[in-house]
């Protein structure tokens, strides 16, 4: 950066000129606006500068530019004083300076620092000058907002404008009327403008306004980035764009949006626009590639083709034209970038959260340089409490006028607890919790919109209750008045009854005349009726023939009626009649005419000839009185077969009907005179008939006087009865209204009493519900997150407490559950299958009630069980539908668009911890409305919004961290499951399996209690609704009042069923109690295992998991008929079988993690050991250790660091007082006691053996004395505390990975897979080959083996789905390969598990991998995991490695063979469990395995059945190791151990019962108190050979392996101390119970005092290497390694001193800081040294302070030797060198110039010198060098003797003299030389230099085994 002058020249002309034509007021002030400005620039890069966490505080030119930019919009006509001046200057500084700062305390500063700037370079009253608030806008017009000025007319000019705006109401105002505007046009933002919004607004908007000017917002999710940025926008009338995500939303799809707007604001329409990005839209780090780009340069490389920017200059060529810009292709493309840059302006809206801000940052510089930052920062408790007050101006609290404004501060107080919390849970529970300004605000409209809704149903409350109580008081009043109606008309009843009496008297009398009268009418009815008798019997006689003679007559008369005119006519017409035809007419004249002699043709035409007086002739015929004559006449015709109907038809039908008639008239005729005398006689009967009904009528006439005198009588005595029955009928009716009044009051008087209560209450609580549902809100709005324990502190005794200390008027005993919801309620969740504890009624109270969408944290899928249930019931109501699905499944989005158009329920199930960027419209409900109807935008289309649409979002993970936006736009609700709440699921389902009768019974009552809930409530209801509909005059509706009376009498019967149910709840549960302890202990299993994940991510269980397991204990416990013995089989059972399905998928250095935590959990349950010493102190002690103190030890054996632990002990633990005093007094005794090897198993000297009863508080002795022996101590503690404790300690030794895997198959389901948790040198695959081969599966037939990789996906799906239907196994190995498609797999078991056609019951499915954090939780925590680690301990070594082979198998080899198997698997597991030495192991870690050995013994088998008779020991010690198990090895001196090791076992003696451990001294043996193990008998049997590895090898020692007791002492401290630190931070209150211990210094400043301490050090150290080669006449073999160490000294020192440097400018602000500078500033921190100087410096395991020691030394050394290089030192600090390995070579190849040898025949010989100094040398070496500084390891040198002896007790290292080197011919060594390695450092391995040759007493054998090495680098 240019100067301070030439700074000055260049700002101050630019603002000069623009100042010209001001005001000379202003123009004056320009330079000390110059000065002032670059003054303040230099400053504030100095005090505010740099560091990880503030990265951007980087003060540059570009930011003393945005400065004057900001002047430069001055304007004569606004800027008019030197004053105006000055508040512009001081506006345009904050903006720019304090706006990035991320503290309110730096804003301050910055803010003094400005004004005390000010106040040297201008003349203004500070005062007023620099006054706040301070704002200048482009927006606020002088009309603006109540002038009746249209905003939305204001054109760009009125925009030009830069106004100071001193009123913020003004400003409000403006903003208000825009986001109104907005909203009548776009999306419905409901923002709440209070200040720190507009702050924010108006600073968004200056910024837009520039040319240019993109802006950086930084805040939490919810601060209102987004929303304020596109009112901003709108304000400054920009179009907004943003891009919609959706999860195929690609970097393709970005570049064409960025073209499309490029054009946009480039070329057509060419005007302002604002793309708007946050960082959740960045779904691709490629994104920022093209956003840094657009930033920096605006230039994006390869964005368009050729022929687009062939197309984009055509189109601008006329502007371009018009405002001079030269016609070639680069003047257009800089003018169309600078048309695109004016006109694009960017908005970034990123969380600091995580390190993606940072990273990304520093990635893609532009973010921070190219653009204006506006850090939003949390808002200050002033600004919390001035949001509420004005959110609440029109909230009625109910009480004083003060209520409202305390409510504000508690509601400030609610949201700074929360946050603070939330700080503590993740240090305690390292769990995240976000709180955010829309949380906040949300909290505030959430409380309003609950006070409204339980302020109305409170006053329905006590309307309802108002109107019951008054129908009853009506009711009360009507029964005086009933009673005094009832007295009158007791009166009236008796007058109505005498009246009636006379009446009935009366009617007696009338009534005998009439019987009189009745009897005569009687006699002359019984005459009429003979008469009539004999009538009717002359009548049917002659009915009967009068029926024959009827059809004949109707025949006759329709043949007369078939005759018509024509027909006759016709007839008539025949000049002669057709045959026959003749005598028809013959015998009509004979009847007509009476006709005797002519009865021509003629004669009858004649008669014939009027038709129709003919036809009438015939109709009046009468056929009763035909003379006799003409019948017999004409009767003889008729005879004639011709004389018929149907003859004479076909001649003529008038004939035809003619003789028809004259038939059947005649036919009449003949009947009728037969019938006739009957007729006669009927006449005659009728007539006297007639006479009698005539004699009867005056009879009854008679009678009819009498009845009517006696109608008269009875009609009057009805209307007397009826009056007096009306009378009688009011009596009663008035009877029953004041039985019905008085069953009314009598049965409603309990109700009334309750319900008067009850209005009474209400109406009080109206005083008291602000508070109460103001502690209910924030309840529902924040508490969801939260554990109990942090539930119950912030509710109880945070928020509680403050809002009584308010005098915020609250219910007494308030509890936010019950104010949330009710009983009633709370059993239909039951009932539902949510669980009754109270966290979990907690969750349903705040799903229920929460105003943001629900997010549940549901690891145990108890939640959602439940939510699935209570969603059916719901939606089935309203007739609307649930939808379950997962995010990324196929169509998800499209269901989600279809239910919120349809208004159902989506259950969105097992989410990540991220959130498909899709969905963020959705979350955020940014809703908006076209015309009346709302709409949601989802990606590029608008959806219509129902408002019945409800979203639940539900994981599965235990912990994930969600972030703040998220937080925002969710309530997080934790359903995961509390310990007491699953304590009494278990309870139950052990009862429902040991008394499945008595949890019936109890299932049964709870049921009956949820529903007498919901029953009381719903009849309570119904009797307050029906007083309410009940008519005015109730007592009429007597329905009504038999269905109160019904509703009261069952309300009753449920209130009885309710006390007997209590009582008998009560025998229940005491019944129950008796599986209490099972179920405790259950629930403290599950809880323990939860906590593994933390341990490492593989170990994830399910609930549904342990429910199997669980319920597979209580199926396989041995069974009792005497309870407490049942009970504690159950807890046995129990125990083990969860721990040994649990410890199999553990790797074996968390098996003991595990178990530590399962003893301390019982313990602390009082479930074991009750009288071990345990208390929860003395566990905190154990786990936290002693506390470092400054005192000095006072015996000599006993360090500083133990003797503070001893006196912390007898300071903070009872009974311990005088453990110091007698340590002193008998520190002999307690000496011994220290170095013995098993400490733990050792009683401790004097009265303190006791601790032997108290085993635990022995461990704390431990603790402090040998924290080695931890590991061992609780292992035996365990076994000793823990019943069966040696089963949980040796669990699964005697069996084999194939006997494991069987055994866990069993176990496995269609659903439950089996994992593999793979180990290095496992071989898993042969063991599921061999369980496939025993279940008759076949490998590529029903069997699929599938090693995961490229394209193997495709195929495992295929084997899934044939696996599914047809029963197959599918192995899918090494899925860590592809962890993203196991989420498919997950899909697919669901999927399996949940269809219609159920699986296939052979089915199964096998996982295995390396661990990986990339494994879904949900594969893992439901399958059942096997880990391949080999056991820890050389006994389950041993045991595993002998369970291999099987009893028959062992049992057909003959005796030689037995045991050399059995030295083989003793080989093996020594071999394995060496590694757990670590480098003093192994130089390298090699994967050996079971297979080694099981390929071993089957060389072994083989070579033994040819075998002589003397063992080929040396054949089959090469083939065990230099092939079986060499073919691992690559170094070759851990060959030469593996070896040495065979050379032990593999010989004669083992077959002879030899010892085991090698080299094993009696000295050794004795001072280490160790029984020695032997290998067992050949001739023992499978089972004995198993027997003494039990009984014979009872300790784990070192010198099992031929190391010294010492060799474990580094390893074992540093498990054990890992091991409490676990267990320490698995430790619910592990945090708290911590306590302060001062505050960590600042990172920087720790940084930064190391880099000026190393500076000050190392700056001038350099060596001259040219200067020294110059001053050397020769450069020998000794100057080239000077002369190299020199090279690699200066390289190292110039990093150092460089990168320091760098580092210094990157904190000073200097430079920005990049990864390496934060990594080198981090590693500084942690004493560390970086990783860029160790790949420069020589190997070493310092920390940072040591090795800088040591570095100075070697510095030393090197300046020693450069100021006279011609001479080597006497002494040579080999350990100081870069390359030791070329000094020895330049000491052998100065030998081998001098003596004139071969230099690759020559050796190095050392011997051991009795010097230590090098001071105690006066002359060098005449023959090779002199070295020092090598350390021995392993072993210890005897200074007499000079030869190497064994390590003394806890000597871990030993210096060794000063050693000879010389070269010489090599030689054979003498079998008593040990050839020891040395190592430059402890890690040894490739830090090999050379060997020393040391004396020994002993074989080297012994020295290889013991590990024995030399160091050049200790700790």
């Amino acid at each position: 950066m240019p100067n301070e002058q030439d700074l000055s020249t260049i700002f101050g002309t630019i603002l000069t000129a623009h100042l010209f034509n001001f005001d000379k007021r202003v123009s004056n002030i320009g330079k000390a606006i110059t000065d002032a400005t670059i003054s303040l620039h230099k400053e504030i890069g100095s005090k505010f500068l740099p560091s990880a966490v503030k990265f951007h505080y980087n003060f540059t030119m570009r930011d003393l530019a945005a400065v004057f930019k900001g002047l430069l919009n001055s304007k004569p006509s606004e800027q008019q004083t030197s004053f105006s001046m000055a508040r512009l200057w001081y506006h345009e500084t904050m903006r720019v300076f304090s706006d990035r700062l991320i503290t309110e305390s730096e804003v301050s500063r910055c803010r003094d620092m400005i004004i005390n700037v000010g106040k040297r370079f201008f003349e203004e009253d500070p005062e007023q000058a620099y006054a706040d608030p301070c704002t200048f806008t482009h927006f606020v017009s002088p009309f603006a907002a109540g002038s009746g000025v249209n905003s939305q007319a204001m054109s760009s000019d009125d925009l030009s404008h830069y106004r100071a705006c001193e009123d913020f109401t003004r400003v409000k105002k403006v903003l208000e009327m825009k986001l109104g505007e907005y909203n009548e046009s776009r999306a419905i933002m409901n923002l709440v403008l209070f200040e720190q919004a507009i702050r924010h607004v108006t600073r968004i908007a200056r910024i837009l306004m520039f040319p240019g000017g993109n802006a950086l917002l930084v805040g939490v999710g919810g601060s209102g980035k987004q929303s304020l940025s596109k009112l901003a926008s709108f304000i400054c009338m920009y179009e907004t764009f943003q891009i919609s995500v959706t999860s195929d939303y690609s970097v393709n799809d970005l570049r064409e949006h960025l073209k499309d707007m490029y054009k946009r604001a480039g070329v057509k329409p060419g005007e302002p626009l604002v793309f708007l990005l946050t960082d959740t839209q960045i779904t691709d780090e490629r994104f920022l590639i093209y956003i840094n780009d657009l930033l920096s340069s605006g230039r994006i490389p390869d964005l368009f083709s050729k022929e687009d920017y062939d197309g984009i200059f055509s189109s601008l060529r006329p502007v371009a034209k018009a405002e001079g810009v030269p016609d070639n292709r680069e003047s257009m493309m800089d003018f169309f970038i600078n048309r695109v840059r004016a006109n694009l302006h960017m908005v970034l809206c990123f969380s600091p959260v995580g390190d993606a801000f940072r990273q990304r940052a520093r990635k893609f510089p532009g973010i921070i340089n190219c653009t204006a930052i506006d850090w939003f920062l949390e808002w200050p408790k002033e600004a919390l409490v001035s949001v509420a007050q004005r959110f609440l101006e029109d909230v009625e609290t109910g009480g004083r006028p003060e209520v409202r404004d305390n409510i504000a501060y508690h509601i400030a107080e609610v949201h700074t607890s929360v946050g603070q919390a939330s700080v503590e849970y993740l240090k305690r529970e390292k769990r995240f919790n976000y709180t955010t300004p829309k949380s906040y605000l949300e909290l505030i409209s959430f409380y309003k919109s609950l006070l409204k809704n339980r302020r109305d149903e409170m006053f329905a409350n006590i309307k309802r209750l108002d109107t019951g109580l008054e129908t009853l008081m009506r009711t009360n009043r009507d029964v005086e008045k009933l009673q005094e109606f009832l007295k009158e008309k007791k009166k009236e009843v008796e007058i109505k009854r005498s009246a009636t009496d006379k009446l009935l008297e009366e009617m007696g009398k009338q009534r005998s005349e009439a019987e009189a009268q009745q009897a005569l009418a009687d006699v002359e009815k019984s005459k009429a009726d003979e008469a009539a008798a004999e009538a009717r019997k002359f009548e049917e006689q002659a009915a009967g023939d009068l029926a024959i003679a009827k059809p004949a007559m109707d025949a006759a008369n329709d043949a007369v009626n078939c005759l018509d005119k024509a027909s006759l006519t016709e007839l008539k017409s025949f000049t002669k009649p057709p045959n026959g035809v003749d005598k028809v007419t013959t015998a009509l004249l004979i009847m007509i005419k009476g006709e005797k002699k002519d009865f021509s043709w003629e004669n009858a035409k004649k008669m014939m000839a009027k038709v129709d007086s003919f036809k009438e002739k015939l109709e009046t015929y009468r056929g009763e009185d035909i003379p006799e004559d003409t019948i017999l006449r004409v009767t003889p015709m008729l005879d004639d077969p011709e004389f018929t109907f149907e003859k004479m038809k076909s001649k003529s039908a008038a004939a035809a009907n003619l003789a028809n008639w004259v038939i059947n008239i005649i036919r009449f005729n003949g009947i009728y005179k037969r019938v006739k005398p009957l007729m006669e006689s009927l006449d005659v009967a009728t007539r006297s008939k007639r006479k009698a009904m005539d004699d009867l009528a005056v009879v009854n006439a008679q009678l009819a006087v009498i009845e009517e005198k006696l109608t008269t009588l009875q009609n009057e005595f009805k209307d007397a009865t009826q009056e007096k029955a009306k009378v009688e009928q009011e009596a009663r009716e008035c009877l029953d209204r004041l039985s019905l009044a008085e069953r009314l009051t009598n049965g409603l008087a309990s109700e009334k009493d309750r319900w008067s209560l009850a209005v009474e209450g209400f109406k009080a609580c109206e005083v008291t519900m602000a508070g109460d549902v103001m502690l209910a809100a924030a309840f529902a709005s924040y508490i969801g997150a939260f554990g109990a324990v942090f539930r119950n502190s912030l509710w109880r005794e945070t928020w509680l407490q403050d809002l009584v200390g308010r005098d915020i008027p609250l219910t007494p005993n308030v509890d936010p559950l019950w104010v949330l919801t009710n009983d009633s309620q709370t059993a239909v969740w039951q009932n539902e299958g949510l669980p009754a504890d109270r966290i979990s009624l907690e969750n349903g109270a705040i799903l229920s009630n929460c105003s943001r969408w629900p997010l549940l944290i549901d690891p145990q899928l108890q939640g959602i069980r439940w939510l699935k249930a209570h969603e059916e019931v719901r939606t089935l109501k309203s007739g609307r539908k649930v939808h379950i699905m997962k995010q990324g499944e196929k169509q998800w989005m499209t269901k989600i668009i279809n239910a919120i158009q349809s208004g159902d329920t989506v259950i969105l199930e097992n989410i990540g911890e991220s959130l498909d960027a899709s969905l963020d419209s959705v979350l955020t409900k940014a809703l908006f409305r076209k015309g009346k109807t709302l709409f949601l935008k989802i990606g590029e289309e608008d959806v219509e919004y129902d408002e019945h649409f409800r979203l639940y979002l539900q994981t599965k993970l235990s912990n994930p961290h969600y972030k703040p936006e998220i937080s925002a736009q969710c309530t997080i609700i934790n359903f995961i499951v509390t310990r007491r709440g699953l304590e009494d699921q278990l309870l139950a389902t052990i009862v429902s399996c040991e008394e499945p009768e008595l949890e019936r019974t109890r299932n049964e009552l709870v049921q009956s209690f949820n529903s007498y809930k919901i029953q009381l409530k719903d009849l309570e209801d119904q009797l307050l609704e029906r007083l309410s509909n009940a008519p005015e005059d109730i007592l009429s509706d007597i329905p009504l009042i038999e269905g109160l009376e019904a509703t009261k009498r069952t309300a009753n019967e449920i209130n009885d069923a309710v006390s007997r149910g209590i009582q008998t709840e009560i025998g229940i549960n005491q019944a129950r109690e008796v599986y209490r302890t099972v179920a405790t202990e259950a629930s403290l299993l599950y809880f323990v295992l939860l906590q593994l994940c933390f341990v490492d991510h593989m170990y994830q269980y399910s609930l549904d998991s342990f429910s199997m397991f669980f319920l597979k204990a209580l199926k396989t416990a041995p069974a009792s008929a005497n309870t407490t013995e049942r009970v504690q089989s159950l807890q046995t059972t129990l125990r083990w079988t969860i721990f040994k399905w649990v410890v199999r998928g553990l790797f074996e250095k968390h098996k003991l993690i595990f178990l530590t935590q399962l003893a301390f959990g019982l313990m602390q349950q009082n479930i074991v050991g009750e009288d071990c010493g345990f208390s929860s102190e003395n566990l905190r002690f154990l786990l936290f250790g002693p506390r470092l103190g400054d005192e000095k030890s006072t015996i000599s054996w006993v360090t500083d660091l133990m003797w503070n632990g001893v006196k912390t002990l007898s300071q903070q633990i009872d009974g311990f007082e005088k453990l110091p005093a007698d340590m002193e007094e008998n520190s002999a005794r307690f000496l011994e006691w220290f170095q013995s090897f098993n400490p733990e198993t050792e009683r401790l000297p004097g009265a303190w053996r006791e601790l032997d009863k108290y085993p635990f508080k022995k461990l704390m002795v431990v603790r402090v004395l040998r924290p080695d022996r931890i590991t061992a101590a609780l292992t035996s503690f365990i076994r000793e505390i823990l019943p069966k404790g040696k089963d949980f300690i040796e669990c699964d030794s005697e069996l084999n990975n194939f006997q494991i895997l069987e055994q866990a198959f069993e176990d496995s389901s269609p659903t439950i897979p089996l994992y593999f948790i793979l180990s290095p040198g496992a071989d898993i695959v042969s063991d599921v080959d061999k369980l496939a081969v025993k279940k008759g599966k076949y490998k590529g037939v029903d069997y699929h083996n599938i090693s995961l990789g490229q394209g193997q996906d495709k195929i495992a799906i295929e084997k899934l789905d044939m696996g599914n239907r047809q029963g197959h196994w599918v192995f899918l190995n090494n899925v860590h390969l592809m962890p993203k498609f196991l989420n498919v797999v997950e899909r697919k078991i669901e999927e399996y598990s949940t269809s219609a056609q159920g699986t296939h019951p052979g089915f199964r499915i096998m996982f295995s991998s390396d661990p990986s954090q990339s494994i879904p939780v949900s594969i893992l925590d439901r399958c059942i995991k096997l880990s391949s680690d080999p056991p820890s301990g050389l006994k389950a070594n041993l045991k595993q490695a002998f369970a291999c082979f099987s009893r028959e198998t062992y049992e057909e080899l003959e005796s030689r063979t037995k045991g050399i198997l059995f030295g083989l698997c003793q080989f093996h597991a020594v071999m394995i469990e060496r590694k757990k030495f670590g480098s003093k192991g192994y130089n390298m870690m090699y994967p050996f395995s079971l297979g080694d050995l099981v390929n071993s013994a089957s060389v072994l088998r083989n070579y033994m059945e040819s075998a002589p008779a003397k063992v080929p020991w040396a054949d089959l010690r090469y083939l065990f190791g230099e092939i079986m198990y060499g073919g691992h090895i690559v170094n070759d001196l851990d060959r030469l151990l593996a070896n040495t090791y065979l050379d032990f076992f593999m010989k004669d003696e083992l077959l002879d019962e030899m010892p085991l451990y090698p080299y094993l001294d009696a000295t050794a043996a004795s001072s280490s108190s160790v029984e020695i193990f032997k290998a067992p008998n050949t001739n023992f049997s499978y089972d004995l050979v198993v027997e003494h590895i039990d009984e014979e090898l009872k300790t784990e020692t070192p010198l099992a392996f031929g190391l010294h007791p010492n060799a474990e002492i580094g390893f074992r401290t540093q498990t054990s101390e890992e091991l409490l630190r676990v267990i320490l931070e698995l430790s619910a209150s592990s945090a708290s119970a911590e306590g302060g211990g001062g505050e960590v210094q600042d990172n920087q400043q720790v940084a930064e005092a190391i880099i000026q301490d190393v500076l000050e050090i190392l700056r001038d150290v350099k060596f001259d290497i040219e200067s020294v080669a110059s001053g050397l006449d020769e450069v020998g073999p000794f100057q080239n390694v000077i002369l190299q160490e020199c090279e690699r000294m200066n390289s190292l020192v110039g990093e150092i001193v460089r990168s320091l440097v760098e580092l210094d400018l990157g904190f000073k602000g200097d430079l920005t800081v990049s990864d390496a500078m934060e990594e080198l500033a981090n590693s500084l921190y942690l004493d560390r040294v970086p990783t860029r100087w160790e790949g420069l410096a020589y190997p070493s395991m310092r920390s940072l302070s040591s090795w800088l020691t040591d570095l100075q030394s070697r510095v030393n050394q090197l300046n020693d030797w450069v100021g006279n290089p011609l001479d080597t030192p006497m002494v040579t600090w080999i350990s100081g060198l870069f390359n030791p390995q070329s000094f020895l070579t330049a000491v052998m190849q100065t030998t081998a110039q001098a003596q004139s040898l071969e230099l690759d025949k020559l050796t190095l010989l050392t011997e051991v010198t009795k010097k230590m100094a090098s001071e105690e040398f006066s002359a060098a070496a005449k023959d090779g060098t002199y070295i020092s500084g090598l350390y021995l390891e392993g072993g210890s040198w005897n200074m007499v003797h000079g030869v190497l002896e064994m390590s003394k007790p806890r000597e871990m290292f030993v210096p060794l003299p000063i050693i000879h080197i010389r070269p010489s011919v090599m030689d054979k060594l003498d079998n008593n030389t040990y050839l020891c390695p040395v190592y430059k450092t402890q890690r040894r391995g490739p830090t090999y230099v050379f060997s020393l040759q040391l004396k020994s007493k002993f074989d080297p054998g012994k020295w290889t085994l013991a590990g024995v090495v030399s160091i050049m680098d200790i700790l």
